[in-house]
Order: structure tokens, then sequence, then C-alpha cells
């Protein structure tokens, strides 16, 4: 499979006239598609050399920085602890020194031949088709979820007071934020819906409701 992947390369080269480099093509796939991780995240502590001379002044104002640096408070013991720790990493050395982590990227395929990239790159290569199956699979036989919302009164942006502060959601509004969420309407039904309040006559109220259903794939 990496094979092919090579010869159509080679025949672009043919083609075209044009020096490629065939091992950076396969490098530069491989990256792109974030089948597995080929870098690693490395910290490292290093001793920094500010070049400042080692006095109560400088110790200070390095550990001020260092504490900013960090999102510490400027507290008192925050800053005895930052000059303690200064004064510990500048014990052998005539200017102040701050010991430092920082993250450092190692790069997994840097020393890789073409023979490996090429397996890996079949590797990256049946990961894909593995994935588009399942997609398949999915389209085949999908699966649902359903949502129902019931609407007491049905209203229109129109019916929005200017500068209310009521909590108000029209219909439309109410159609749109299941739609961002990846529902879609299945059936729209109207309905007798008892409010169970007893009115001036000693009869229960009836309000109109909209039975909205919604459905996804899950």
């Amino acid at each position: 499979m990496g094979y092919s992947i090579a010869m159509q390369c080679e025949s672009f080269v043919k083609g075209n006239r044009a020096m490629v480099d065939l091992n950076q093509i396969m490098y530069d796939m491989i990256k792109k598609s974030n089948c597995f991780e080929t870098s690693y995240v490395n910290e490292i502590e290093e001793l920094v050399d500010t070049g400042l001379e080692k006095t109560e002044e400088n110790i200070q104002k390095v550990a001020l920085e260092y504490l900013d640096e960090k999102g510490y408070a400027r507290r008192i013991d925050n800053l005895d602890r930052a000059k303690q720790h200064i004064l510990e990493s500048s014990m052998y050395s005539d200017t102040v020194q701050v010991r430092k982590r920082r993250e450092m990227v190692e790069d997994l395929l840097q020393e890789a031949d073409a023979e490996e990239l090429e397996k890996l790159t079949d590797v990256c290569v049946l990961d894909k088709l593995q994935k588009i199956d399942e997609k398949l699979e999915k389209i085949a036989n999908p699966q649902y979820e359903y949502a129902v919302e019931i609407v007491n009164e049905v209203l229109t942006d129109a019916d929005k007071m200017g500068g209310s502060l009521t909590e108000f959601e029209s219909f439309q509004m109410l159609l749109n934020r299941y739609a961002s969420a990846g529902w879609r309407v299945m059936s729209v039904t109207a309905r007798e819906g008892s409010n169970h309040k007893i009115s001036m006559t000693g009869f229960s109220s009836s309000t109109k409701q909209v039975v909205v259903v919604f459905e996804r794939r899950r």
C-alpha cells in the first residue's frame, strides 16, 4: 500500500521533471494523519543566568519577576521562598541564576529512515480505512435519540418587547437552539392542555399547547 503511494509520487516526479523528496512527502502525510503521536513533550530544568551581580537588590528583583512569571501573589512568604530558590540556584555563581522548567518537543520521526516511514504510512492508511468503515457502519445501521418539547405559547420574534429583561424565546429561537445541537424536527402537534388553575367561574381553564418531537443520530 505504501509502495503504491511511493510509485505515484515517482510518477509525479517524472511527469513534472522536478526533484521531490519522497521521504518528506511520507513524513508530512504521517504528521497530517494524526493516527498516532509523532512527537514527545519532555519537561527539562535549566539554569538561567541573568548576568546580574549577586546583590540583595538584584536577588529581590529576580525573585519578584519569578513570582510574576509563575502567577504567584507577591506575598512576603512567597517572596522569601522565591529568594531562597534563587540563592540555592546561584550558590556556585557570582551572578544571579534561577532554575526554570521548560518544555522541549522531541520529534519521534526525525530519525526514521525510508523503510520505517513507508511502514508508518501503511499504518496511517489502514487507520483511515478503519475509520471510514466505522462511519459506513453507522450510516448503514443508524441509531437515533429523541427529545420532546412542550410549548404552552407559540411566540414569534415580533412578540418580544424592546428592552424587556423577561426571559424570552420565540418558537424560531427554540427550533434553532435544538438545530445547533444536531436535532431535527420530526413532528409538531397541537393539543389541549390544562393549566390546573381554577377560574372565577369555578372551572379549570385550558390552553393550546404545541408538542414538538426532535430527532438526531447518536
